[in-house]
């Protein structure tokens, strides 16, 4: 006799009448309902979480400007841009509900308060709003007259006049250039002020950001140490050494 079929049309049927008294149902999945209000407000407090992050970031910016402007403590406003976002966690649950914030929810205000704190930091750090840059010193130059042109050379003769120039260069402009010369151990000169080079000048040296003091009686033999400190209209300063040797 073949028991399969009516076999397991009886099982079936057996068993959906256990699972009726057991009472056994299918669970279906469904969309929670979208909530248009709810939604609303948490976009609204996030946005103006982020206008107030960045706000945060100006305050902290100016503050940092302020400490390279005013104070010696100017080596401590990278440490002080690196760790004011975390203070973002102290400081929004006085304006803002962050009951319900994650982990996640943190992430986007620090990073928008670091990244706006550097960029309005470096702004604030170049001109026209500041000037923090040192003078950058580049080439050192002789000159000596040669059937009556100036020409560079870096052999001068005993008592030859010749023209010492130098360049000088700076983000703002440079406001002035000295030098100071040794001959062996002793100085000789001190603080000399070097003039900048303009268009048509006598010598007919031609170039940008070029200072220059012409030694109208030339110098014995000797090797002579020339220290250049170039200054800009913010007090910056810098310093360079060069060896001349004569004859």
């Amino acid at each position: 006799m073949n028991w399969t079929p009516h076999g397991a049309l009886f099982n079936l049927h057996y068993k959906r009448i256990m699972s009726k008294k057991k009472g056994k149902r299918e669970e279906i999945f469904s969309f929670p309902e979208f909530n248009k209000e709810e939604y609303r407000v948490k976009e609204t407090r996030d946005s103006i979480i982020t206008i107030f992050s960045v706000f945060y970031a100006l305050i902290i910016a100016v503050i940092c400007y302020s400490l390279v402007r005013m104070t010696p403590f100017g080596g401590l406003v990278m440490y002080i841009g690196f760790a004011s976002p975390f203070g973002l966690i102290k400081i929004l649950p006085l304006f803002f509900d962050t009951s319900e914030f994650e982990r996640k929810n943190w992430v986007g205000p620090m990073m928008m308060s670091f990244m706006a704190w550097l960029g309005i930091f470096i702004l604030l750090s170049n001109p026209p709003f500041n000037d923090i840059a040192k003078p950058k010193f580049q080439q050192v130059d002789t000159f000596v007259e040669m059937d009556g042109q100036w020409n560079e050379t870096e052999v001068i003769g005993i008592d030859t006049p010749f023209v010492l120039v130098i360049s000088v260069k700076d983000n703002w402009g440079v406001d002035e250039v000295q030098f100071s010369a040794s001959k062996g151990t002793s100085g000789f000169l001190s603080a000399q002020v070097m003039e900048k080079v303009e268009a048509d000048n006598e010598f007919g040296i031609e170039g940008n950001s070029l200072y220059y003091y012409y030694f109208e009686n030339g110098l014995d033999v000797a090797s002579y140490t020339f220290v250049f400190t170039a200054s800009d209209a913010e007090g910056n300063s810098n310093s360079r050494t060069s060896f001349i040797t004569i004859g």
